[in-house]
């Protein structure tokens, strides 16, 4: 509150005190989160499976699933390499967002 309010006194608008004082410091955060949330929606099987009609739309988890036979029967070669290729995409996110995380949980485990 004192940072908006020293902003204010310095002249901002409170859209200047958002987009240069408020948004600066949420940003790690805003990152972290971005990042949580797209692994939880790339991972996601329950929701699509019982949203999305099958014959035409499927999601990459939903295809994973189908590798596995009938009478427990798994096509594991198949299976690995396009579970590989799923987490290939959110590795690499991960990768570039890793500060940001970092950051952010720090900004979040500190008191006071």
């Amino acid at each position: 509150m004192e940072i908006e309010e020293a902003a204010l006194i310095d002249g901002c608008s409170p859209l200047q005190t958002f987009f240069r004082v408020v948004l600066p410091i949420l940003q790690p955060t805003m990152v972290s989160v971005a990042i949580l949330q797209a692994m939880w929606v790339w991972n996601d099987y329950l929701l699509p499976t019982l949203v999305l009609d099958i014959t035409k739309y499927k999601t990459i988890p939903m295809l994973i699933q189908y590798f596995r036979g009938s009478y427990g029967k798994v096509e594991m070669g198949p299976m690995m390499a396009s579970i590989m290729l799923t987490v290939i995409p959110i590795i690499i996110v991960y990768i570039f967002g890793q500060k940001y995380i970092i950051k952010g949980v720090a900004a979040g485990a500190v008191k006071g």
